[in-house]
């Protein structure tokens, strides 16, 4: 039976139950009961067809972001090879780190739909994303090991998320021994952003690095460090390419397009990020003003981790995605109903940030206008604590009553959606304010 042989059957069994249900009225509640059956019935090849969609954009998002991360670890293996690294080569890494993150970014909406990205068991037991973008970060141990300690690849792999023996740990939190990832590159790359320094980190120089005096400096530490970490991620992201690579044996993505429990994990998945993670600690954290608390605080390149987060489910809402391949799908528009424009208008609102923070290479900044963002976001954060611009104090404003609330909307919307669906997504992991 095909999807319009199926639609007949069930509208005509709907009728049929609609006129029972006036003959024999005490039959309503077991016949609203079927119909609903039969609706998620009818529904079952539009899901089937979003979920090949939503495993096509994983496959090739997650290549791109592998491809990306590739190019990095090239430009950082030349960097950390020179004695004398020139500040146009450490720039030159630090652009390459940035434009790294915009595909890396499009797949955090893949988190927490029990995918290989946080289920350690379709990772040999290893959760990856600590070891991929786990944040905050703590620099004192970074700066320990740079300093003090002997550097080995699988030590810091090792190391990661474990004890802060320093006592340097970010509030007081024992597991946040943050030392690899897009992070710890990130502060290796440009240092401690220090509070009321309205710019990027500024405490690294290209004379932090060489390879001049063996691995004894701290020098060559860092260069060891900064290359042994962008290998260490280009590893993980290569296995969670090869996950959703329909080409490889056995891999990840079969087992989701034929999983009964996919798209209710999907869905459960993306409204978590929204409510939880994305338009959760990741925004509120910054409502005091502490630049610390910003997702990527020392590069400051936090406006376009919120853009591309929500260009990330821009992606999947609309069943398209345009990287190194164009991918056009079903997208979530196509499923939910009277929530879809609610949905897409709050998207929309999630990425009013102008993306004008790239010091490194002024090139990729974006002329902004004054209906976004267009503020430093660590300026912009810092006027609930100390005196503003106007415009900062406007862009706070959107930031703090726009677009955060809209994120968690999202996951609300998302939250009703799901139960025409026959799903239940509680607020376990979601922050709805």
């Amino acid at each position: 039976m095909n999807r319009k042989q199926t639609l007949i059957f069930v509208l005509f069994l709907g009728f049929t139950l609609q006129y029972c249900s006036i003959l024999m009225p005490e039959k309503e509640d077991n016949n609203n009961n079927m119909l609903a059956v039969l609706a998620l019935a009818a529904n079952a090849p539009s899901q089937t067809a979003f979920l090949e969609t939503y495993s096509q954009i994983a496959f090739q998002n997650y290549s791109d972001s592998y491809t990306d991360v590739v190019a990095l670890r090239q430009k950082v293996a030349t960097f950390t090879g020179k004695a004398s690294p020139t500040l146009a080569e450490l720039n030159e890494v630090k652009t390459y780190w940035r434009k790294a993150r915009r595909s890396y970014l499009q797949t955090e909406i893949f988190r927490f739909s029990q995918g290989p990205i946080d289920n350690p068991a379709l990772t040999g037991g290893v959760e990856l994303e600590p070891l991929v973008n786990a944040w905050p970060l703590d620099e004192g141990y970074i700066d320990t090991v740079v300093l003090t300690g002997a550097i080995t690849k699988q030590g810091l792999i090792d190391a990661n998320e474990g004890d802060c023996a320093t006592g340097t740990c970010p509030d007081g939190d024992p597991a946040k021994n943050i030392s690899v990832g897009w992070h710890a590159i990130e502060y290796l790359l440009w240092g401690a952003d220090a509070a009321n320094n309205f710019t990027p980190g500024t405490t690294v120089t290209q004379s932090n690095f060489t390879t001049a005096n063996g691995s004894g400096s701290a020098a060559a530490k860092r260069s060891a460090y900064l290359l042994y970490a962008t290998e260490i991620l280009e590893s993980h992201l290569l296995q969670l390419k090869n996950a959703w690579d329909p080409s490889v044996s056995g891999s990840y993505v079969s087992k989701f397009k034929s999983s009964s429990t996919s798209f209710e994990n999907v869905l459960r998945g993306i409204a978590r990020f929204s409510g939880g993670e994305w338009g959760g600690e990741r925004m509120t954290g910054v409502f005091g003003g502490e630049q610390e608390e910003e997702h990527s605080c020392f590069s400051d390149n936090t406006k376009a981790d919120f853009y591309y987060d929500a260009q990330g489910l821009n992606n999947l809402y609309n069943g398209t995605y345009s990287g190194s391949q164009t991918i056009n799908g079903y997208g979530l528009k196509n499923l939910l109903g009277g929530e879809s424009n609610y949905i897409k208008e709050r998207i929309d609102t999630a990425q009013l940030f102008c993306l004008n923070e790239f010091t490194e290479d002024v090139s990729l900044n974006q002329a902004c206008n004054s209906s976004i963002i267009s503020s430093r976001f660590d300026r912009m954060i810092a006027t609930v604590n100390i005196s503003g611009s106007a415009t900062e104090n406007a862009d706070y404003n959107i930031f703090r009553y726009q677009i955060q609330p809209a994120v968690q909307e999202i996951a609300k919307a998302l939250q009703r959606s799901a139960a025409s669906f026959g799903v239940s997504i509680g607020d376990d992991g979601l922050v709805l304010e």
